[in-house]
């Protein structure tokens, strides 16, 4: 399905920095062609692997966001 990322917004971890073996998340708010919104909690790698900013057209299938 297409969506259009709106905002990346970082999660908040007050004092404590979650494990070692767990990624940073972010919160990635969604628009879906329907107009609805979602907040997708997502790696922040994995956006920065995929070259995927605010206004960027995403698909999401699986879980997987990919630039479109």
């Amino acid at each position: 399905m297409k969506h259009k990322i709106l905002r990346i917004e970082e999660q908040l971890y007050g004092c404590e920095e979650p494990p070692a073996d767990q990624p940073i998340l972010v919160d990635v708010v969604l628009e879906g062609a329907d107009g609805a919104r979602r907040v997708l909690p997502y790696p922040d790698e994995a956006l920065r692997r995929g070259g995927m900013e605010e206004g960027d057209s995403v698909e999401l299938a699986d879980g997987i966001l990919r630039k479109v």
